[in-house]
C-alpha cells in the first residue's frame, strides 16, 4: 500500500543511518481521533462520545449486516484516503473500523502504514505486531509488513546484531507469506526488491528488481540510481 514516493523518503532515512522513528514529518492533527485506538482513551466515560459511537455502530451495523463488514467497509474507506495523502481522515476511518471491531488486523495493517509513511517505522512494528497477531492475511498487507520489519532493523539503532537480523528473518517470512498467497503480484515482488536493498544484498535485490520489472513493475529512478551505486545493474537485465 506504501506509494513509490512514500517508500524512497523512507529509504533516505535508512540509508543515512538516524532512527527514523519519531523524526517524520507532521500529516495528521493532533486531535484524539488523530491516534490509534483514539489514544487508549475510555470514549464510554464521555457522555457525548459513547452516544456518538452508539449510534456509529448502530447506524453502519445495519447498513452493511454485522459489525466486522462495516469495520472493513471503513478500514477501504481508510486505504482510499491513505492514498491520496489525507492521512488525517484515513487515520479517522481506521479509528472507526477498530471501533466497530477491535480485533481487524487490517485495521491495524492502516495503523502501521500510516506510521511507516511518517517515518515512525519502529511504531508501525508495533502496530504489524497486532495485525500479525489477529492473523494479517492479505498479501499486499504482508509485504508491507515485510518492508516494515526489515525499516525498523535498519534504522534502529538501539537494538544489538542478533535482534536485528531476527527482524530481517521475520521479514523475509512475511515476504514468503505474501509471495505464496499471491504468486508474481508486481507489488510484493517490487517491495521485496527494495528490502533486500535495505539489508546490503543487493545481488538479490537486483534479482527481485529483475522479476518486478517483467511483472510490469516500474520503480523510482532515485531507487535504481542508489541500487546501482552499490552494485552495477547486471548485463542481463
Amino acid at each position: 500500500m506504501c506509494r513509490v514516493r512514500a517508500c524512497v523518503a523512507i529509504l533516505i532515512v535508512a540509508i543515512l543511518g538516524g532512527c527514523a522513528t519519531g523524526g517524520g514529518p507532521a500529516r495528521r492533527g493532533n486531535g484524539i481521533d488523530q491516534m490509534p485506538m483514539y489514544g487508549g482513551m475510555d470514549r464510554q466515560s464521555v457522555p457525548q462520545l459513547k452516544q456518538a459511537d452508539e449510534q456509529l455502530i448502530a447506524g453502519t451495523t445495519k447498513e452493511f449486516g454485522s459489525r466486522e463488514k462495516a469495520s472493513n467497509a471503513f478500514v477501504d474507506q481508510g486505504i482510499r484516503y491513505y492514498k491520496v495523502d489525507n492521512y488525517a481522515a484515513a487515520m479517522r476511518r481506521f479509528n472507526q473500523a477498530w471501533l466497530l471491531n477491535p480485533n481487524n488486523p487490517d485495521v491495524f495493517w492502516g495503523f502501521g502504514m500510516l506510521f511507516h509513511d511518517e517515518g515512525r517505522v519502529c511504531e508501525a512494528k508495533d502496530m504489524i505486531d497486532r495485525a500479525i497477531s489477529l492473523k494479517l492475511s492479505k498479501p499486499i498487507a504482508l509485504a508491507d509488513a515485510g518492508r516494515i520489519y526489515t525499516l525498523c532493523g535498519v534504522s534502529n539503532q538501539s537494538i544489538d546484531s542478533a535482534t536485528k537480523q531476527k527482524y530481517f528473518e521475520t521479514s523475509e517470512d512475511l515476504y514468503e507469506k505474501a509471495s505464496s498467497a499471491s504468486p508474481n503480484n508486481d507489488y510484493v515482488v517490487g517491495s521485496w526488491a527494495t528490502a533486500y536493498y535495505w539489508r546490503g544484498d543487493y545481488v538479490r535485490s537486483w534479482q527481485m528488481v529483475a522479476k518486478a520489472r517483467s511483472l510490469g513493475f516500474v520503480f523510482p529512478g532515485q531507487f535504481i540510481n542508489l541500487l546501482r551505486q552499490k552494485m552495477p545493474e547486471p548485463r542481463s537485465q
